[in-house]
């Protein structure tokens, strides 16, 4: 019995500090992560950790292989795969924002994306009437936060007039995207990657 409880007895008041502050980061470094492209990847690497525990519980030793060599070349992709989280998370971290507080708006899916849509509806029928032509982009299960950060913050309700006086020629916020998340119009003027296919038509 002494065995059994003689680590729970060592256990103090540091021991429990360290396991929230711990806790703490790791919380904080998922909600850095969250609404961006690091959330899918985080799932494959998941997923891989899951195949090698049952390529060592069943002996399966040319899948082991391979997933030892897949780990292996992971950990030097991983802070090239996620340089945007990373900057973002040190950018925070150097200016007191980390440990702040993160703001939830309220969305109601049905009835806010059904509003969303016609809205978007509406306003692309208006700009195509007098052809202005405009780049709308859709967060939907790929975040695209790291994109957000390019352009102007907007956070307004989508709505025609919002999008309409948005691509107005000549106008401070025409050049660029506008990134929509949920029912809101989160930013405009945003940059997009380029595409790397090089037979694509000009």
């Amino acid at each position: 019995m002494q065995s059994i409880w003689g680590p729970v007895s060592q256990f103090g008041l540091m021991d429990a500090l360290d396991i929230v502050i711990v806790t703490l980061v790791f919380y904080k470094l998922l909600q850095v992560i969250r609404g961006t492209r690091a959330v899918q990847l985080l799932k494959g690497i998941f997923v891989i950790l899951i195949l090698t525990g049952i390529s060592n519980l069943f002996d399966l030793r040319a899948l082991k292989w391979l997933l030892d060599k897949t780990l292996t070349i992971g950990l030097f992709a991983i802070p090239v795969v996620f340089q945007p989280e990373l900057r973002r998370a040190l950018e925070s971290l150097g200016r007191g924002q980390f440990f702040g507080r993160t703001m939830l708006l309220r969305f109601d899916r049905t009835e806010d994306e059904r509003q969303a849509v016609t809205e978007i509806s509406k306003a692309c029928s208006i700009l195509s009437k007098n052809k202005i032509g405009a780049l709308l982009v859709i967060e939907r299960e790929t975040g695209l936060s790291e994109y957000i950060e390019s352009g102007i913050s907007i956070e307004g309700i989508v709505s025609q007039e919002l999008l309409t006086n948005i691509f107005i020629p000549n106008t401070p916020l025409h050049d660029g995207a506008v990134l929509i998340r949920k029912n809101r119009v989160v930013a405009a003027g945003c940059f997009l990657p380029l595409s790397d296919n090089p037979i694509l038509d000009k």
